[in-house]
């Protein structure tokens, strides 16, 4: 927000500078800055059209007669809002405007000596309807920069936290500036008189609406606004558009209460405040038609909305030149409500920016009757009519602030005199009781203070924080442990970085589009207000992200990647922290050497193998080793080259090579490589465990401690056995059914596969038989190999040994 610092000057009596007050303002909490108000021009005047008639030769252009009161002057315009008699700034040669020097031209053949300026030739808008017309009783060859302010005037613009909505108005600006310097602020209580003839017909039919309040204005005439208005508007921003929305806009800034001004003869039967039907429409003042939801509020006639509670206005009712009557509103709405609709619709307005700030319900009557005297005094007409809706009336919230509290946070002792002062400068009404402050918390407050925190706060940074004395915190001497969940994702971590991979950082929210690209069903938790379409839905896995940082790169002509995330995946009930690894290209970007017959390179590409070792490294690294391989069936994976993992049953991961249509679609390497790990459980209810089966960490806090194993004292005997066993028999139940039938099984490994039919392969595994208190003869590792076969068709009745 930005304001006129003169405007603030009209509610409090300062004598400081601008600059000492926006110093001021930064160090008690609100951001502010100050600079002037455009620049000064030179070789400009003010100036009265004495005739006025077309051009000859130009239809369009004007030829007009002025006067500064000691030269005439030929100026030829093609504003049409000239008039005779009107008092206009003339650029005079020599004027530079907007980057241009101005001399004396002929248009066709008449002469043209300057020309007249409108607010945006000024640069203090940027745009105008028209040339700047100044009031009648304007001096002529007087300085147009003396009287705008151009280059003098100091404008005050602030950047407030969002709990500080009581600060977005004049109003409360100058309260904040006087409870500073210990300045009282002025108040001036409008006079109007209102008839109470027709009252208007409005009613509440939603709790999201906290006050109401319509005044029913006739025989108004609509015209443009007074210079001082215009110029009010101007130094803050907006652009004056009629007498009737100025004034609305003049106290949305002076008091920060939003009203806005219907044309009471376009509004059809009464007035209701009601919740939107899902689906209905209204076409808003941008000229956007809107589609509504039942979570939007809606103000309404009989038959169609006129508004969007809050927001902004419908075009349906809007004050415009033929406008005679008029149902002022002021209200109250719920800020979450106002929040969340116009980030819906991608509309930010001045009133929804205080509306989801908080506005001040109980000056709402007061800013009302401003701007009907504004209006009446400006536009004409009388109030005859007026309702007030206010069905649950602000309780003043009572704190109490004791003074051990005050020293305790802040360091140093403050009295409960100064603290009632400093919190009466505030205008939130204090005593001083036997062992502090009592507070009562005024409406503008009550989005901000709630707890003696909060006053400790105020009374701090009124009071200034840099006059306290420095203090440092205690710290506990004792080894800050950390947790046993970090230390293990630090673990993760530094494994998959050890071994070459780069990691990154991404969103936890994902577009539907990727999902339907990978053959997935999309995740059922959504953002409902998102601000992107690429940001729609949380996600349930990393591979979509990791995804989107591949297709980044590649924009980028970067084609070897080796990436890595550790991060959530959600799902309704609980989230999980998952590893996701993401390989394509090279990993080695060696060089090929050729000399003669010898030929060799040192580069190194990713394949199945070389992931299925860095799975295979990163789970022994765990401790975990009797993990089991199973054919898997991820949507977006090659079924011939991928694989799930499973310990003791349960599913900790899955990784292989992307399928070429999934590929294909992405517009993606068709070697990428992508695996998933379940590293952590992270319940939603704290009650819950996270040590859950199916887990990395889990199976981690299980596992034994690594103890010595002294070198075998007596030598293995080796036996190559081939099995012919069903198409469909996977290798690892086989490998671990076999070392699972003898105690002599040192190590066992497959060497080879043959398809002796569609139905029938032969499995060769070669198996090392050892005991640790003596050397085994062939004897005994031939009778073993029997008993061992007779255990193994207990479990697999239908293989049979090779001879």
């Amino acid at each position: 927000m930005r304001v006129p610092y003169s405007w603030i000057k009209e509610f409090i009596d300062i004598d400081k500078s601008a600059e000492e007050v926006v110093e001021k303002l930064n160090v008690t909490g609100i951001e502010a800055v100050c600079y002037p108000f455009g620049e000064r021009i030179e070789n400009i005047t003010t100036v009265k059209i004495t005739s006025l008639k077309k051009h000859p030769e130009k239809d369009r252009l004007l030829i007009c007669e002025a006067t500064d009161g000691s030269q005439k002057y030929q100026v030829v315009t093609g504003a049409d809002n000239v008039f005779e008699g009107a008092v206009v700034i003339l650029a005079k040669e020599g004027a530079i405007i907007k980057g241009i020097p101005i001399k004396n031209r002929k248009f066709g053949s008449i002469l043209s000596e300057g020309m007249f300026l409108s607010v945006e030739e000024l640069g203090i808008a940027e745009k105008s309807d028209g040339v700047l017309i100044l009031p009648k009783d304007t001096s002529l060859g007087a300085d147009p920069n003396e009287i705008l302010g151009l280059g003098s005037e100091k404008i005050i613009e602030i950047e407030i936290t969002p709990n500080r909505g009581d600060a977005l108005s004049v109003r409360g600006l100058a309260r904040e500036i006087g409870a500073i310097f210990r300045i009282k602020r002025k108040e001036k209580l409008p006079i109007i008189s209102i008839a109470e003839e027709s009252n208007p017909n409005i009613q509440l039919q939603t709790e999201k609406c906290l006050r109401y309040r319509g005044i029913v204005i006739r025989d108004v005439e609509v015209k443009s606004s007074p210079l001082d208005i215009q110029l009010k508007l101007l130094k803050s921003g907006l652009n004056p558009i009629n007498n009737v929305v100025d004034i609305t806009n003049l106290i949305l800034l002076q008091e920060g209460q939003p009203l806005h001004a219907f044309d009471l003869d376009k509004i059809e039967g009464s007035v209701t405040v009601r919740a939107a039907y899902k689906g209905e429409k209204i076409l808003t003042l941008d000229g956007e038609e809107k589609t509504l939801t039942q979570e939007d509020i809606v103000i309404a006639d009989s038959k169609k909305p006129i508004a969007v509670a809050g927001v902004i206005g419908g075009e349906n009712t809007k004050v415009d030149w033929n406008t005679r009557n008029i149902l002022l509103e002021a209200a109250v709405f719920d800020h979450i409500s106002v929040r969340k609709t116009s980030k819906r619709l991608s509309i930010s307005t001045d009133s929804s920016y205080r509306f989801e700030r908080g506005v001040d319900i109980e000056n709402l009557p007061n800013a009302q009757d401003k701007a009907v005297e504004y209006i009446i005094s400006t536009a004409g007409g009388s109030a005859v009519g007026i309702k007030d809706l206010y069905p649950q009336k602000y309780q003043p919230k009572k704190i109490f602030l004791r003074e051990k509290t005050v020293e305790r946070v802040l360091g140093s002792r403050i009295s409960k005199e100064e603290c009632s002062d400093i919190l009466n400068a505030l205008e939130i009404p204090s005593k001083v009781t036997d062992d502090g402050v009592s507070s009562e918390i005024p409406s503008f407050r009550s989005f901000d203070l709630k707890r003696e925190i909060d006053l400790v706060e105020e009374v701090g940074r009124l009071k200034g924080f840099d006059r306290f004395t420095e203090t440092f915190p205690m710290i506990s001497v004792q080894n800050f442990k950390k947790s046993n969940e970090f230390l293990f994702e630090l673990r993760t971590r530094d494994f998959f970085k050890d071994n070459g991979l780069n990691e990154v950082v991404t969103y936890t929210f994902v577009s539907e589009e990727i999902y339907k690209n990978m053959n997935l069903t999309p995740p059922e938790i959504r953002i409902s207000n998102y601000l992107l379409k690429t940001q729609s839905v949380m996600r349930d896995n990393l591979a979509v992200s990791l995804i989107g940082v591949l297709q980044e790169n590649l924009r980028h002509q970067l084609k070897d990647i080796s990436i890595f995330e550790i991060s959530s995946a959600f799902f309704d009930e609980f989230e999980e922290i998952r590893v996701g690894i993401l390989l394509t290209g090279k990993y080695i970007k060696g060089f090929k050497f050729t000399k003669g017959d010898i030929t060799f390179s040192t580069t190194a590409q990713w394949d199945f193998l070389k992931v299925k070792g860095l799975i295979n490294s990163y789970l022994i690294s765990m401790g975990i080793q009797n993990y089991v391989l199973s054919k898997g069936n991820i949507p977006y994976l090659n079924p011939y080259e991928s694989a799930l993992i499973e310990v003791e049953g349960k599913n900790i991961g899955y990784f292989g090579i992307i399928h070429p249509e999934v590929a294909e679609r992405l517009e993606i390497p068709k070697d990428t490589y992508i695996a998933e790990l379940k590293l952590r459980y992270v319940p939603r209810s704290i009650d819950e465990s996270n040590i859950k089966d199916g887990y990395i960490y889990t199976l981690f806090q299980r596992g034994k401690i690594p103890t010595f194993k002294e070198l075998p004292k007596f030598p293995s005997v080796k036996r190559d056995l081939s099995f012919e066993v069903a198409e469909t028999l996977e290798i690892d139940k086989l490998i671990n059914v076999l070392k699972e039938s003898s105690n002599l099984i040192d190590k066992v490994e497959l060497f080879d596969i043959y398809y002796i039919s569609d139905k029938v392969k032969s499995v060769a595994l070669s198996v090392e038989f050892r005991a640790e208190d003596r050397s085994l003869s062939d004897e005994e590792v031939n009778m073993e190999v029997a008993e061992i076969l007779d255990k193994i068709k207990k479990v697999i009745p239908e293989i049979k040994l090779r001879q």
